[in-house]
């Protein structure tokens, strides 16, 4: 069954900086997890988040080894270091497509 990794992540007050910068990295170091089957980001229109990214992977197995993986810790340490530099948040939700 598909798994999804759901990133949320919180307006910064530099939306126009964050946006740029998590095109120009975030979305390649994405891209390269082992075991991707796809990935999608979107900006929202309005509400409580500015981006919404959506990683999916065949099962639980390959979502466990692309993330523990070299490439899902770039992944989570740019992740670290986008909330650093612009001061906003990412919830993200491990979710099962049924």
């Amino acid at each position: 069954m598909t798994i999804k990794l759901i990133a949320l992540w919180t307006p910064p007050d530099d939306q126009g900086g964050f946006l740029a910068d998590y095109d120009a990295t975030h979305v390649d170091l994405a891209r390269a997890v082992p075991g991707l089957t796809s990935f999608e980001a979107s900006t929202s229109i309005d509400g409580k988040y500015l981006r919404v990214a959506q990683l999916a992977f065949a099962d639980l197995e390959s979502f466990g080894v692309g993330m523990a993986s070299d490439e899902g810790a770039a992944l989570a340490a740019d992740s670290d270091r986008l909330t650093a530099t612009f001061g906003n948040s990412v919830d993200v939700l491990i979710v099962e497509v049924e």
